[in-house]
């Protein structure tokens, strides 16, 4: 089940991409959005801020919210310093299965998901893409799953296009307690690159995530290619300055 701060997102970025509030024109208030949808207005601001990350409406002072585009303007710049960030990139992404199949990792495998050669995982591959430029996928994905969870919710991966991980909270209640991940430059690996759209071995970025449970086992591990002119990735420094 998604945050609701998120439904509310992607029911606002549906509503303005039918276009029946024309670009120039305002949306209504945050105390009057926080009343029609019977939510809180921090939902309403984190829903707000989701949408405006995306070019579709602009927040000024005395302005109000404004709406500037009918569908996404930006490439997905994503800020990723908890969990609440990646689910906001599922929110406004719609999730494409290609294949769901058991595998068996080999030794370069094991190696990439830090586990045991020979250990059996169920691995899902699927495309994310942006609704409104299905041609040009943002990144293909190869999420791992432990079997004994797999089984539960398989039937629910080529439907919701939330996060796995969270399907798993709600099914066996594995909360993620952690999210460890690395990015590495990489060339577009031959067997995605024609799903991607792209030509194999150009430059893209692969996106490691380790999704760790309460006792810091990592029950599902997924590796992301992101072709080079589709994703920006953004991460703030801060400098403790003393007294």
């Amino acid at each position: 089940m998604q945050p609701r701060y998120a439904e509310l997102a992607q029911q606002l970025i549906d509503e303005i991409g039918t276009g029946k509030l024309p670009i120039g024109s305002n949306l209504p208030s945050e105390i009057d959005l926080s009343s029609h949808y019977g939510v809180s207005r921090s939902t309403v601001r984190s829903a707000l801020q989701v949408v405006q990350n995306l070019g579709l409406i602009s927040r000024r002072k005395r302005a109000g919210i404004r709406i500037e585009a009918l569908k996404p303007q930006h490439a997905y710049e994503q800020s990723i310093s908890t969990v609440e960030d990646l689910i906001q990139f599922a929110v406004v992404t719609e999730r494409h299965v290609q294949t769901i199949a058991n595998i068996v990792s080999d030794r370069d495998l094991a190696a990439r998901l830090r586990c045991k050669t020979g250990q059996l995982w169920l691995r899902v591959e699927l495309l994310r893409v942006d609704p409104a430029k299905p041609q040009s996928p943002i990144c293909w994905t190869d999420v791992y799953l432990e079997p004994s969870l797999a089984s539960g919710i398989r039937r629910q991966l080529r439907k919701n296009s939330g996060l796995i991980c969270e399907m798993v909270e709600e099914k066996y209640g594995r909360v993620v307690a952690e999210v460890r991940q690395e990015i590495r430059a990489i060339g577009i690996p031959e067997r995605c690159a024609q799903a991607l759209g792209v030509e194999a071995g150009s430059h893209a970025l692969e996106i490691a995530r380790h999704y760790l449970d309460q006792q810091g086992i990592a029950f599902e591990v997924t590796l992301s290619v992101f072709p080079a002119d589709r994703f920006t990735y953004a991460l703030n420094l801060h400098r403790h300055l003393s007294a």
